[in-house]
């Protein structure tokens, strides 16, 4: 937005900084939200670098577009190139706003006028939370171009446990376990690894779920000998096979998980395809493999009752790696469908992992706007438990942590 004093189009003289002060930002605090405007940050270096930095980052941008000012429209454009949404037009009433942007919404004030001022209040607060919760495309650039822009997804280093309890079912939820694989050392029966149709794990050392059950279920936590456990237990699962329809599911003990990672089974569901010369690509049904892994539970019984289970993020992310929230909407919507229609399922919690900031971002996202068939999500707050990650392995900390 212009600072200071500048002059409207008509030649009136308007103060931005009262605007500012007394408006734009007072309204954007009333939502909970940090409002800094560019010339707030007290950092040294270039105004310029600090500008593009906050237009890229922020979850909001607020553009007051009025008196027509270039330095606006310079930065709208940067944002609008940078970033799907949310951002947010603002002009003064009589603004003309150009034959570039008309089609865009764009909140009229009046600061002359009380009743104006508190309408636009309404409509800034309204799309900033329309725009949170659907998370929609305003911009123009990334509505045509198919481009990922996304700040870095960052790992997550702490684990923390999230809850959701159905509406209909008090004693079933839906969760959500963040932090790499490799330290979660939560009771959970069982984990789910994504594997193709051929069933062939990943190496030990391979960024993936596949690597890193292998490698643990196979490791000795005695003597620190390898014997490949579960892979030999899948292969002899498959027989005389040479593959398995995709979303089939196949299940193994744990190995040495049990006492390190205390993990009763793994069930290996056949969620990609190989193809010569192109490697893996999933398949199309990533839901059918959560009814799947859910149904097989019902196989275990007696003192092997099978209560829980952990999804990786299988198949959410875009060719370019961003996080693709309808893929995970898919995912989650098929654990609270199958938990619904089936309240006598012996599974009572299935929990997704979120390796990376924007994993669990997406992730809450989806869950609280499920709000007709699931309880608010709630942190569930568990005992201290040690990093079990071997200092012989080491992984760069790439997609495949929680994607599979």
């Amino acid at each position: 937005m212009p600072f200071g004093e500048k002059k409207d189009l008509d030649g009136q003289d308007i103060d931005f900084n009262d605007i500012y002060e007394y408006f734009f930002k007072k309204t954007i605090e009333e939502l909970d939200i940090v409002c800094t405007r560019c010339d707030e940050i007290g950092e040294s270096g270039s105004i310029h670098e600090k500008m593009i930095q906050q237009i890229y980052q922020s979850d909001i941008v607020v553009v007051d577009i009025t008196t027509s000012n270039a330095n606006v429209y310079y930065e709208l454009g940067i944002r609008h190139a940078l970033a799907k949404g949310v951002t947010l037009l603002i002009r003064r009433k009589g603004t003309i706003i150009p034959f570039n942007i008309q089609g865009l919404q764009v909140v009229e004030y009046d600061q002359s006028r009380f009743r104006s001022i508190e309408a636009a209040k309404g409509r800034i607060h309204e799309i900033i939370k329309q725009g949170f919760r659907n998370r929609k495309n305003d911009s123009p650039v990334h509505q045509v171009l198919d481009l990922n822009i996304e700040p870095e997804a960052k790992p997550l280093g702490e684990r923390r446990v999230y809850e959701a309890q159905l509406l209909n079912a008090s004693d079933m939820c839906v969760g959500l376990v963040t932090g790499d694989i490799q330290n979660v050392t939560l009771p959970i029966d069982v984990w789910v690894n994504v594997e193709n149709t051929f069933m062939q794990m990943a190496r030990i050392f391979d960024n993936s779920i596949s690597g890193i059950v292998r490698y643990y279920g196979g490791r000795d936590p005695k003597d620190g000998e390898f014997r490949d456990t579960i892979a030999r237990e899948l292969a002899e699962k498959l027989g005389a096979k040479t593959s398995v329809s995709p979303t089939e599911v196949l299940v193994t003990s744990s190995g040495s998980m049990l006492e390190t990672h205390k993990v009763k089974r793994i069930f290996h569901v056949a969620a990609n395809i190989g193809q010569i010369g192109k490697g893996y690509t999933p398949i199309g049904d990533m839901a059918g493999c959560v009814v799947n892994v859910l149904k097989e539970g019902k196989n275990a019984s007696g003192e092997d009752m099978l209560t829980s289970v952990l999804f990786p993020l299988m198949g959410t992310k875009s060719r370019r790696g961003s996080v693709m929230e309808d893929r995970v909407k898919l995912l989650i919507d098929a654990a609270v469908d199958y938990l619904a229609s089936n309240p006598k399922s012996t599974f009572r919690k299935v929990y997704f992992l979120a390796y990376t900031d924007r994993e669990l971002d997406v992730c809450k996202n989806v869950m609280e706007n499920d709000n007709r068939r699931l309880k608010p999500l709630t942190e569930i707050k568990q005992a201290g438990e040690e990093p079990v990650a071997d200092p012989q392995v080491s992984r760069s900390h790439g997609p495949g942590k929680g994607a599979g």
